[in-house]
C-alpha cells in the first residue's frame, strides 16, 4: 500500500562541505548619455503633424490676413502670438496629434500672413521699412 521508496543514504551534511562564497558588485553608476540623441525632437510625430499642417495653415492665414486688413500689422502679430502661445500651452498639457498640428498650423499661418522681414526692421530701427 505504501510505495514511497525508502531513504537513500547520504552522506552526512556536514562531511565535506564548505561554504560557498558569493560576491555582489553593484554599480550606482548610470551610463553616460550619447551627446548625438535627438530623441528629443520627436522628428516622426513632427514631420505628421508638418504635414497635415502644411493644409490647414492656409486657413490660419487667411484669417491673419484679414485681421491685418482690418486692425493693421499689431493687432495680427498680437493675434498670431497669443494664437500661437495658447495652442503651445494646450499641446504641452495635452500632447496629443491634433494640439501639436494645431501648434504647427499657427506657427506657419503666421509665417505664410504676415511679413517677417519688415516687422524685425520697425522692431530694431522704430521706422517702417
Amino acid at each position: 500500500m505504501n510505495d514511497i521508496p525508502p531513504r537513500p543514504d547520504y552522506p552526512p551534511y556536514s562531511a565535506g562541505w564548505t561554504p560557498t562564497e558569493v560576491h555582489v558588485h553593484l554599480n550606482t553608476e548610470q551610463p553616460e548619455e550619447s551627446r548625438w540623441d535627438f530623441h528629443w525632437l520627436q522628428l516622426g510625430k513632427n514631420t505628421k503633424c508638418l504635414l497635415v499642417s502644411v493644409i490647414t495653415a492656409p486657413w490660419w492665414a487667411g484669417a491673419l490676413r484679414d485681421v491685418r486688413t482690418e486692425q493693421g500689422l499689431a493687432g495680427a502679430w498680437f493675434m498670431a502670438f497669443a494664437a500661437l502661445g495658447a495652442a503651445i500651452l494646450f499641446d504641452h498639457s495635452r500632447q496629443r496629434f491634433a494640439t501639436r498640428v494645431l501648434v504647427w498650423t499657427t506657427a506657419l499661418g503666421a509665417v505664410g500672413a504676415l511679413p517677417l522681414f519688415s516687422t524685425l526692421v520697425r522692431l530694431m530701427t522704430g521706422s517702417p521699412a
